[in-house]
């Protein structure tokens, strides 16, 4: 297992923790678990404002993990039962949306470390991330049809991609909740670690990748994004176009000489 670093930067707003480690990973935690870390107005602030921090800092990897026993409920019911028109309600919905689009649109690579029960709005901020790695005692509930909700945040865009239409229909028109193990065997997780392994676990991906050729890894990021609309086509020319600048990285050129002289490569991300 890869040992972590220690922390360098470590910030407290009212509804998320961020610590960033000498080793440029960055673990961002929801910080509300008295209400299992739903999203309310301060955790949709605070969670782009961490985001921000974490690329300002030129953190390598984040892992978005929760406090508590739980990893995101998705809305906070206190919220949504206030929406009274509309607007607010629309209000409401960007709100959200602004975390899971803050995830979304990071170039380095995210860990989802889900360490509890997920839910709503959370399953959809799961799924942004790249990577998902779960507790062998976490739940997934894409329960929005049992209060009459729609998918939202994205959840039915990234569900759709992960397990295909008829699956993704199953799931959401019968408001599925699923067991860590069976949405690893769904391919909607990645890993399943005993609970109390889960940020080790989460860390040791993280420094690996942390460890890593960074340019390349955001090229992989993006390539693997273009890959679910491109044809082999479009595919092949911008893997070209992305092949043709990770050779000019320093990263390459490290990774061609330590590959001669029969050595660990020690990139630097640039």
């Amino acid at each position: 297992m890869e040992k972590g670093g220690e922390a360098t930067v470590q910030k407290e707003w009212s509804a998320v923790k961020l610590e960033i480690d000498d080793n440029g990973v960055a673990v961002v935690t929801l910080n509300r678990p008295q209400y299992m870390n739903s999203f309310n107005v301060e955790l949709c602030q605070d969670y782009p404002e961490a985001c921000q921090m974490v690329k300002d800092n030129d953190a390598k990897v984040m892992i978005v993990t929760g406090a508590g026993r739980g990893f995101c409920s998705g809305g906070d019911v206190s919220v949504l039962a206030a929406m009274d028109s509309p607007a607010k309600s629309k209000w409401t919905y960007d709100q959200s949306t602004s975390v899971v689009r803050a995830t979304y649109e990071m170039e380095i690579p995210v860990i989802a470390a889900v360490n509890g029960a997920v839910a709503g709005a959370g399953t959809a901020l799961m799924m942004a991330c790249d990577l998902i790695m779960a507790a062998d005692t976490a739940k997934i509930a894409f329960n929005f049809i049992n209060i009459a909700f729609c998918p939202d945040s994205g959840a039915s865009y990234f569900l759709t991609r992960l397990v295909g239409y008829q699956k993704a229909a199953e799931i959401l028109m019968f408001g599925k909740v699923l067991k860590s193990q069976e949405a690893e065997q769904l391919g909607i997780v990645n890993k399943v670690v005993p609970a109390d392994q889960l940020m080790d676990e989460a860390k040791s991906w993280g420094t690996k990748l942390a460890a890593g050729p960074g340019y390349t890894l955001k090229m992989d990021k993006k390539l693997l994004r273009a890959a679910m609309s491109n044809d082999f086509y479009q595919q092949a020319e911008l893997e070209s176009m992305y092949q043709v600048l990770s050779w000019s990285s320093d990263d390459f050129k490290e990774g061609t000489l330590a590959f001669l002289e029969k050595r660990k490569p020690e990139f630097k991300g640039r």
